[in-house]
Order: structure tokens, then sequence, then C-alpha cells
């Protein structure tokens, strides 16, 4: 069987259980007793340099849910279930895991009110592995593990990622049992959601995606001296190129080098040595090399295949190697804002944007082939730039981003990465910035994104910073600031967020999502509702002539199908927006006859279903939702709404 990884595993799984390999003695449920799970590492995904190995652990896994007894690793009822992936639920976006055998023990139970599950497998270390450091680590964790080998406990991860050192209790060579208990926790207790614009509400903490959503590997390494994290930077300005890097049990006294060889392909496109370092020259742990270099080869949208392979190696000072690090894909590619102006590789670049589901689907969109097939559509009708849709970056929020991104780099399609939003954190403490969360969590996101040339910027702050007037179109020139002091006290939190991003990745600018004046862009939900189409075509005359940043209507809709009714977001005195219960009183021949005339009081039969309905929720005393209507708003049979939508789009858009 060749070696299987992630990508392949996601892929294979849909058709056969038996794909990849666990435990020759444990047998799944009577009802699937045709398959046999055996653990094998020798047929698991590897990645190798001359220092460091590491094997994925990704799989079938024994697994089941941890009800009463949390405090003791079960030894009976047993099932299998896939790694990575969310727990089952009865409803939401992970009601069917892909690969999942319960044990039929559990034929009852609620998936909903599983907060805590057992993971287990068995694990082999490499006997090469001698006198390295051993490690198990897993990134997309939701959001809490204890984890245990032969019983024991050795250590804990939290979310979003971590690593657990086992070289105490792990012999290479030997079998051992890994356990995980992992549960679902949410940020806090109670937590803030942006779902709706400018209108942050309380709600209960849950998690909605639950357990290990990312990849899990067995690791070795170096004991001593090692890479621990590499950022790289590229200019087209310039023409240079930066290693910044994290290095991990450098002694105080060494002095080291940082050697870089740079492929394209099977070639060797450049080599770099940085000059010699001590311990005292790191800043947080960190130390950074730049070096010119005017690459071939430019990674742009129309030449995503301009990607190149860093192997970045650790030194002592008589030249001997002390770590090699697992190699980096980047491309040489440079983003900058000037003016009103966005460039890339200093050629002026129109965006035009879409936000990007795939990591918030299930387990099979969020894969590469799934990604491109998506990007590829929006390309089709001139998307170039995404935003990921995830509004916030607590536990649940979303899947692992890894094929995601990786699909973006190669589709040539820009991206907006999302950070975690400042809402989620308490910030007055003294030292909030250091100790509230916010830079560890922030570091996890800004590593997963740094070194693919797709994305662009990082959003945040998303939907918490609108105000009344960020649609005037005098006032989205980028100089007018709004006075209301509720948005001034929580710009001042956007602001401290936004400075710990930049510090982590000052090479990409930081944009608050819908929120006005506000950072590097002028961003807003551009909802006109009925405006005429010249004066939406006026719209940003002063912008273009006075205004001094890019201006992003993160969402457009003018108008949009909630618009053909006469609610406006306001009723009885309280503000609810989409999600209103509310007599909304569908509209449509109304609203059209002002561009259709007259034709567009002929009725077609689906209005007729929906004015019924409607007439007997008013005789009823009702008041209904959007969606309750036999025909929604946003529903195709009602070829005048799309009429009137495609002048709009054709004279505006």
């Amino acid at each position: 069987m060749s070696r299987v990884n992630r990508r392949r595993f996601l892929k294979n799984s849909l058709g056969s259980a038996a794909c990849v390999a666990f435990h020759p003695s444990a047998v799944l449920p009577a009802s699937n007793s045709a398959y046999t799970v055996v653990w094998d590492l020798d047929k698991a995904h590897r990645e190798s340099t001359p220092t460091r190995d590491r094997v994925c652990l990704n799989g079938l896994w024994r697994w089941q849910p941890a009800m009463d007894r949390a405090d003791r690793t079960p030894s009976a009822n047993w099932g299998y279930f896939r790694v990575p992936d969310c727990w089952p639920a009865e409803n939401g976006p992970d009601k069917d895991p892909l690969i999942f055998y319960p044990h039929p023990q559990w034929e009852k139970q609620n998936w909903d009110r599983v907060t805590a599950a057992w993971y287990q497998r068995e694990i082999t270390v490499p006997p090469e592995w001698k006198g390295r450091r051993i490690a198990i680590s897993t990134a997309y964790l939701n959001s809490y593990a204890a984890v245990s080998i032969d019983g024991a406990q050795v250590g804990e991860i939290r979310f979003p990622a971590g690593q657990v050192d086992v070289t105490a209790v792990c012999r290479p060579g030997e079998k051992h049992l890994l356990t995980l208990l992992v549960v679902a926790l949410p940020l806090k207790a109670v937590m803030m959601s942006f779902a709706e614009s400018a209108g942050a509400q309380q709600v209960a903490g849950g998690v909605e995606r639950r357990g290990l959503c990312g990849d899990v590997y067995l690791e070795g390494m170096p004991s001593g001296p090692r890479v621990a994290d590499i950022k790289v930077e590229t200019s087209v300005r310039n023409w240079q190129i930066t290693f910044d890097c994290a290095l991990d049990a450098l002694d105080s006294g060494a002095h080291c080098v940082l050697r870089g060889q740079i492929n394209d392909g099977e070639r060797q496109a450049a080599e770099f040595t940085s000059p010699p370092f001590a311990h005292r020259e790191m800043v947080n742990g960190r130390i950074r090399s730049t070096h010119a270099w005017h690459p071939e080869k430019l990674w742009d949208t129309h030449t995503p295949g301009n990607q190149y392979s860093l192997s970045l190696s650790l030194l002592d000072s008589a030249g001997k190697v002390l770590d090699t690090a697992l190699p980096v894909r980047f491309g040489f590619r440079e983003f900058w804002i000037d003016g009103k102006d966005f460039y890339l590789n200093g050629t002026r670049i129109y965006l035009a944007a879409f936000p990007l589901d795939n990591a918030q689907q299930s387990a099979l969109m969020a894969s590469y082939e799934a990604t491109r097939a998506t990007l590829q559509l929006y390309k089709s009708f001139g998307i170039n730039f995404v935003y990921t849709h995830n509004y916030g970056c607590e536990p649940g929020t979303h899947r692992a981003f890894d094929e995601v991104l990786r699909a973006a780099d190669d589709g040539g399609v820009l991206v907006a990465f999302s950070q975690p939003h400042f809402g989620q954190y308490d910030w007055a403490p003294p030292l909030a910035d250091v100790i509230n969360g916010y830079l560890q969590h922030a570091r996890f996101y800004v590593e997963v994104a740094q070194n693919h040339p797709a994305v662009i910027c990082y959003s945040t702050s998303h939907n918490a910073l609108g105000y009344a007037e960020n649609m005037r179109p005098d006032m989205i020139d980028g100089i007018a600031v709004p006075q209301d002091s509720r948005w001034v006290l929580l710009a001042r939190r956007a602001q401290r967020a936004e400075a710990i991003i930049r510090r982590l990745d000052p090479s990409r600018f930081v944009y608050h999502h819908q929120a006005g004046n506000m950072g590097s862009i002028f961003s807003m939900n551009f909802y006109a509702n009925w405006a005429p189409m010249q004066e939406v075509s006026d719209w940003f005359d002063h912008w273009a002539a006075e205004g001094v940043k890019p201006v992003f209507t993160c969402e457009y809709a003018t108008p949009m199908q909630w618009d053909w009714s006469m609610y406006r977001g306001w009723y009885k005195g309280k503000e609810a927006w989409g999600e209103a219960e509310a007599p909304w009183e569908f509209c449509g021949a109304e609203w059209n006859a002002q561009l259709l005339g007259s034709p567009a009081y002929r009725i077609t039969d689906a209005e007729k279903e929906n004015l019924r309905w409607e007439a007997e929720q008013f005789r009823q005393g009702r008041t209904w939702r959007r969606w309750d209507y036999p025909h929604t708003y946003s529903s195709e049979v009602f070829d005048d709404i799309m009429r009137v939508l495609a002048q709009h789009t054709a004279e505006n858009y």
C-alpha cells in the first residue's frame, strides 16, 4: 500500500474505510466486520530531513464519547472515528462525518450533548530516533486535550494547537499506547457574536466543530538547538528575501549561522548564508536574515505555478549542521497599497471579492481538490480575491485551512485571512495585550498563513466597528473620522489587536471588516436599499476625487432580495435586521413596477402562494421570519426580481 498523507486520505476515505491502517487486533463492530484496521507507521505519510522526521498519525482511531467517567480511560465499548474530523452532531455542519463507526452501545446517544471524547491508537517510535526529542503535535484542536502514553498523562494541548514532549516515556523501536481525552471548551462561557452588522449580541458559549479537527503528528527532532518556525518575506521593490526564524534551545554563548537553499523543482535556484549571530541578538526568540535576490520567476495571479521550496539549516560556528527544518514552500511576490490603489509586483490591481466558506463546510469541502474547484468557479465570473468567511477564530468556527490556502496559492486567487476577533478577549487588565490570549492565538493564525503567497492581508474586527455614517458618500474618503463614542472605544481595542498582528507579520496589511474609516482601507457593507441607480453610480465621486485610501465594499447588494419586503431592520423598537421575526410583507409588484412598469403587476402563481400565506399570518396575528414563506425572497422563481437585479448589476456593479 502506498504512503497515505492527509490529502490522499481525505480523498480515498470517501469510498473505503480500509484505506488506512491500524491495529491488527482492532476489529470494527459486527456490522463492519469485513474491515480490519491496522496501525502501521511504515505506511503513513512521512516527511524527513537529515536531522528530523514527522510521521502523520491521521486515520481511524479508537473513539468513544466520555460521559460520566472522563477520569478513567475506558476498557470497552470502543468505536472508530476518523482523524482529522469533527464529532458528529444532530444538526449543523458535522451531522454526517465521512468515516464513523459507532459502537452499538451508543445507539441512543444525543451527539449535540457530547462535550468530551476519548481517542486511542498505538504508535511505534522509529528506532533511528534514538537521542532525538520526541513529541506529539496537533493543530486545529477544539479545544483541549490531555495526552497519555501507556496510561500515564504526560501533558496537555490547548486550542488552537500545541506539542507535548514524550521523550521520557517513549522508547525508540517500541510500541506505545497513545490516548487523548479531548474536551470541547468554548473560549469563554459567554462570548460575543458578530454575525449581524454593527450589532454584537451576547450568546451562550459553545463549540460547533469539536474534536481533533487538524492533522496529528509523531515528531522526532534534535534535542539541542533547532528551528521552530520559518517565515519567508519577499520584496519586489527591493529585490530582497528575508528568513525570519524562531529557534529553540540555543545556547546563550553559542554563535550560529542560517543557511538557506532555494529550489525550483529539482533545480537549485539560490543559496544564502547569514552572518554569524549569538543568542543575545535574537528578538522574542527569533532571528532575521535578509539577502539580495532577483529571482527568475514571480508568483502572480496569472503565474501561480511560480513557487519555490526553501530548505533551511541551522549551523554552529564550525559549520556543523545542528538542524535542517522541513521544506517551506513560498512564492516571490510583493503586495502593497499606494494611496487609493493596490499593487501586486508593481502593477496596479483591482480586487473583486467574494467570501470563501470551504473551511466552514465539510471535511471534503475543506480539501485541496474541492477548494480548487470552488476557486476556479469564482475566477470564471471575475473573482480574484476571497476573504475567509469565519468572522472570528474561537474554538469550533472552522476546520483546518492548510489545504484551502494551498489551493489558493496554486489557483492564483488572493486571500484575506481571518484573525481572532478582539471582541472575544478581555482588554481591561494590565498587560492584557500579553496575557489575555490574543497574542498566542493570533501567532498561530499568522504562522498558518505566513508563507502562502496568496494571502495578502489579514482581516479582523468583523462587523464590530460599523457606524451610522459609514456609507455617506462624503464620509468614505478615508479622512473623515466618526465621532460616535461607542465606535471610539471599540476602535481602541481593535487597534491593539491590529498592533499585535502587525508585529507578528509586518509584511501584510491588516484591515477591519465592515469598520468604516479604520486602518489600511475604508471598509463597509454596502446596502443602499432602493437608492436610484444614478445616485448609486455617483456614490463614489467624492472618494475618487479626494479619497486617500482604498474602499472595500465587503458586502454589496443594492438592492438585495430582502428589500422586496417592507421590513427595514426595526420592529416595535427592536433592531434585528435579517433575523427578525416581524410582518415582512412581500411586495414584489410594488417594488418592481418602478423599473418594469405595469407588467410588474402580473401576479405569478408563486407570488399568489406567498401573499395568501402572508394574509393567513395577519389573520392569526402572527409574525414570521423571511425564510418562512413558501418561496423565499431569493428564490429564482421570481423572474421580475431577477430582471430588476440584472438592471442594477449592469448599471452599477
